[in-house]
């Protein structure tokens, strides 16, 4: 069984999110809180993905639910840029 491009994406972001968590453990908030930023924006790709994926393949959600997960993965990275430029860690 081969993995796509999704699938890969999908290991890498929840590779990159616990790499954040853990990183945010050991007092390297900062740190923790950019790995989590690109951990989203990777998430963000796999659900842009899954949106086009949803159009022409039989998918459990419809392309508006992929829409939403995109959209909510979109703002996570944000939110994590937005804490990281500021200086705020995870967990703090």
């Amino acid at each position: 069984m081969a993995i796509d491009t999704r699938g890969v994406l999908a290991i890498i972001a929840g590779l990159l999110m616990t790499v954040a968590l853990l990183t945010a453990r050991r007092e390297e908030r900062l740190l923790g809180t950019w790995i989590m930023m690109m951990a989203f924006a990777v998430a963000t790709l796999w659900s842009v993905l899954s949106i086009v994926w949803a159009q022409s393949n039989p998918s459990p959600l419809t392309p508006r639910l992929w829409i939403t997960m995109a959209t909510m993965a979109a703002a996570a990275t944000v939110y994590f840029g937005y804490m990281g430029l500021h200086g705020e860690g995870l967990g703090e």
